[in-house]
């Protein structure tokens, strides 16, 4: 869960003028994450202890489209921003930039992947990067943002390995939901082709970072994480 209340941190930060616009590249840890509107549905509490019978607990994220899933063999990334730097831009550009960050990043490695939806995938969006098509295509990246006066986010969550296990939690929790899901949608890098593990993703987003931005790579500090890791408790449901 501390690498889950890392990128409210690391957000708050930003919108407090503490930090500076930052690309956060952030190894997962086991949780289904689920949005404000999910926890009104009628089947939240079914989809919850679906989760946790998997053992996946869940968190409630600021950010908006859907239920996702994720593990060890996933990572997240955002691109945060002060509002002040956002003067001029909209959603659609955010989500291009996201999009291009990470293609940039996947090419690298030699994953060829594209932008566009899933047929019934998890968390749904036009902006998710796939392979294949939209009928029988998977989901390798599903991006989304949380936007307020101070700052804004935009970034998604990384699958590299570790699909079918994230693929049978999100069906049951997609099931208590009573919202459209198709398990084969979840893909990943390793289901692809590539058997770069996750550490070489990482690298390989922060290279894209620091080509895109000029970005310098800061380690986090201690008490940051500790900030962090409350947060990251106070998500959880």
């Amino acid at each position: 869960m501390t690498a889950y209340g890392y990128v409210r941190t690391i957000f708050d930060q930003v919108a407090a003028a503490r930090r500076p616009a930052t690309v956060s590249i952030t190894p997962s840890t086991r949780h289904v994450g689920v949005t404000r509107r999910d926890t009104f549905r009628p089947g939240f509490a079914d989809a919850v202890r679906a989760a946790n019978g998997e053992g996946y607990p869940v968190l409630v994220r600021s950010s908006g489209g859907g239920a996702t899933a994720a593990d060890t063999g996933t990572f997240g990334f955002s691109i945060i921003r002060p509002a002040r730097e956002e003067i001029g831009r909209g959603i659609p550009e955010r989500y291009d930039e996201a999009a291009a960050l990470v293609l940039g990043a996947f090419s690298r490695l030699g994953v060829a992947a594209e932008v566009g939806e899933v047929r019934d995938e998890f968390c749904p969006g036009d902006h998710s990067v796939r392979v294949g098509g939209w009928e029988n295509g998977m989901k390798l990246c599903g991006i989304a943002q949380r936007v307020t006066r101070r700052a804004t986010s935009v970034g998604g969550i990384v699958l590299v390995e570790g699909e079918e296990d994230l693929a049978r939690v999100l069906e049951r929790v997609y099931g208590a939901l009573e919202l459209p899901f198709r398990p084969g949608s979840v893909g990943s890098a390793r289901r692809a082709g590539c058997d770069a593990p996750v550490e070489a993703f990482l690298e390989a987003f922060a290279a894209e970072a620091e080509a895109r931005y000029g970005a310098t790579r800061v380690p986090l500090d201690e008490g940051t994480t500790a900030v962090a890791r409350e947060s990251g408790t106070a998500h959880l449901v």
